[in-house]
């Protein structure tokens, strides 16, 4: 539906992956969840948050991500000041 400010923008995919490569947003927040550790891996899921010209538009993960937890490093970083340690 038309304005007095002209037709809104339809978005589609294809839009939305041009609007991220372009970085034509003026607010990202990027999320990462942990949802289960399962034997050896940690399945994740990430999802975007953007605002384009007054729009929030949502991105998120069909499934769940699945990873291998000796795909992480893994440090000691004692009281938070400077690394101790790489955990094995």
């Amino acid at each position: 539906m038309g304005g007095f400010l002209g037709p809104q923008e339809v978005l589609n995919r294809e839009r939305v992956k041009e609007i991220l490569r372009n970085k034509e947003y003026s607010f990202l927040e990027e999320k990462v969840s942990l949802l289960e550790i399962r034997d050896d891996s940690v399945l994740l899921r990430i999802s975007f948050l953007i605002e384009y010209r007054k729009r929030m538009i949502s991105i998120e993960e069909k499934q769940p991500i699945v990873l291998s937890f000796n795909d992480f490093r893994v440090e000691d970083w004692g009281d938070g000041v400077r690394k101790v340690a790489d955990i094995e």
